[in-house]
């Protein structure tokens, strides 16, 4: 039998960001874990680089510290989860532009302190028009599976 968890489910409870929108709460965490008796499915709802759970953008203008910030929250929802970054099967990464090669390598740079080779995750990057949150330059979710009884 499978079992649903979810982690985060007040995330965004009072971001100024959604301010005059009429939502009053967002309709979303920031996961879900499926656990069977032999495996841990951890689905991270897509993160910007905010400073933990406020709606503050750290760094803006700086794709760099921005991919640390993501992928520090990222690791906050995958740790409360029970999973870690060498979990991760999978990430789509979501750019604003103006997207340039020199992104492209910040990005990767950052992304090396955080994935051993043999831990890669099959990955999307992907340039879209705006993302949401003002100032955001890049937004990250990911899946992870964690194998039990190793």
């Amino acid at each position: 039998m499978a079992t649903k968890k979810i982690i985060n489910s007040e995330i965004g409870k009072g971001w100024h960001y959604f301010e005059g929108s009429a939502v009053n709460q967002l309709i979303h965490s920031g996961a879900v874990v499926i656990e069977t008796s032999e495996l841990k499915f951890v689905y991270c709802s897509g993160r910007t680089a905010t400073k933990g759970d406020t709606d503050e953008i750290v760094a803006p203008g700086d794709i760099a510290a921005q991919t640390e910030q993501v992928l520090i929250n990222l690791g906050s929802a995958l740790t409360e989860a029970g999973a870690t970054y060498d979990d991760i099967v999978r990430m789509r990464v979501f750019v604003a532009p103006p997207f340039t090669t020199e992104n492209f390598a910040k990005i990767h740079e950052v992304r090396a302190k955080y994935f051993k080779k043999e831990h890669y995750p099959a990955s999307t990057l992907v340039i879209v028009h705006q993302l949401a949150r003002k100032d955001a330059m890049l937004e990250i979710d990911c899946d992870a599976v964690v194998i039990k009884n190793k």
